[in-house]
C-alpha cells in the first residue's frame, strides 16, 4: 500500500517484511525485502529505470494511522480514575490519546475508551484498550477485544 503524506511517498510493509515500491514518474513497481531498514526511521532513496529519483519512508504499522483530533473520555476501572480525553492519532489497532489533567496510568493497564468520530453520523465508538507506553500526559493503547470495531472504523480510516 502506498499513502502520500506532507508530500513524502509512504510505503506500507507486509507481515513478510515485503513491500512494492511504486515509481511516481512511470509507475514502474519493484517489491523489496525491507529486513535491513527495520530499524531506520530515516528517508529512502530509490533510483528507477526510467531515470527519476525519488524519496520515501516506510511504514512497519500493520494499520494506517491517521491523525485526529477527537474529543473523548477514558476509564481505568482497577484504578478507578476517570477523565477527559483528545484522540490524537487512530488505527485499527489502536491510538495515542492526550488526557487533559494529570493521571495516574501506567503502562499495562485495561482501559475503557470512549470518543466520537468527527464524520457524519458522529459515530460513538467504545472500546477496551490495553496501555503500551505513557509519556507525560500523552497515551498510546492497542485496542482489546471486539472485531465489530473494525467494521465502525475502516471506512472512516481510508487514506
Amino acid at each position: 500500500m502506498r499513502i502520500e503524506e506532507n508530500g513524502m511517498t509512504k510505503f506500507y510493509v507486509n507481515d513478510t517484511n515485503q513491500t512494492t515500491i511504486i515509481c511516481p514518474n512511470c509507475g514502474f513497481a519493484k517489491t523489496i525485502d525491507t529486513t535491513n531498514f527495520k530499524e531506520t526511521q530515516k528517508r529512502l532513496k530509490a533510483n528507477c529505470k526510467c531515470g527519476e529519483a525519488f524519496k520515501f519512508t516506510l511504514e512497519f504499522r500493520k494499520h494506517y494511522r491517521k491523525d485526529v483530533k477527537l474529543p473523548g473520555d477514558f476509564s481505568n476501572v482497577k484504578k478507578g480514575e476517570k477523565g477527559e480525553i483528545v484522540v490524537q492519532n487512530l488505527s485499527l489497532s489502536g491510538a495515542q490519546f492526550t488526557s487533559f489533567r494529570p493521571h495516574q496510568i501506567s503502562a499495562g493497564d485495561t482501559l475503557e475508551l470512549k470518543f466520537i468520530l468527527d464524520n457524519s453520523a458522529r459515530t460513538e465508538i467504545r472500546r477496551s484498550a490495553k496501555v503500551m507506553w505513557v509519556r507525560d500526559r500523552d497515551v498510546g493503547v492497542q485496542f482489546i477485544g471486539q472485531k465489530t470495531f473494525e467494521k465502525d472504523l475502516s471506512f472512516y480510516l481510508r487514506p
